[in-house]
């Protein structure tokens, strides 16, 4: 059923909302920082992130707007399997039917989530060099026969989720490089 232009427009206010929340668990001059860098360091993933979720919602292909750690979360929700896509402080996700929570809890709740987070520590670190470097190498290594999983940009993700949420919301991770079932 296609959402309603009440919900677009809802949608599409809540993702332009993300281009100006911060992580509440920073410094005041960490959360300046962080605003700082949105429009500046990471400017060309923040802009192609911000216009990608806005059209998505804009469109009805987005079911639910979260944040966490100032970070934007788009779903769709629906599909076999989940997938996201992290682009500056937005995440386009994918759900699979499975993937259940609200608010907060869905993010903390669903591995993809805390992932697709992981790949944000990156643009704030890599800047102008994460569509390069991050992006276009992880799109690639997505679209490609191997498993992607274990992809060098993959681990990165995951080991800069795990260091956030374990940190913040005791999340524990498994040897493998994911959480495990028992969340905080």
């Amino acid at each position: 059923m296609p959402s309603s232009l009440s919900h677009r427009f809802r949608h599409a206010v809540l993702v332009t909302r993300g281009l100006f929340l911060t992580d509440a668990r920073r410094s005041a001059w960490g959360r300046a920082g962080q605003l700082l860098s949105r429009f500046s360091w990471e400017l060309p993933q923040t802009l192609v992130g911000w216009l990608y979720t806005l059209f998505r919602a804009l469109a009805g292909k987005v079911d639910r707007v979260d944040t966490l750690g100032g970070i934007t979360f788009a779903t769709k929700k629906g599909f076999d399997y989940g997938m996201g896509v992290s682009l500056g402080t937005f995440v386009d996700l994918w759900a699979a039917q499975w993937m259940r929570g609200e608010g907060e809890g869905y993010i903390l709740g669903n591995q993809i989530c805390q992932h697709e987070f992981g790949h944000t520590a990156d643009s704030q670190r890599f800047g102008w060099l994460y569509l390069p470097v991050i992006g276009l190498p992880s799109l690639i290594s997505a679209m490609g026969k191997g498993d992607h999983n274990v992809f060098w940009t993959e681990i990165r993700a995951n080991r800069h989720a795990k260091r956030y949420f374990g940190k913040h919301y005791s999340v524990a991770w498994n040897e493998n490089g994911y959480p495990t079932e028992n969340y905080a």
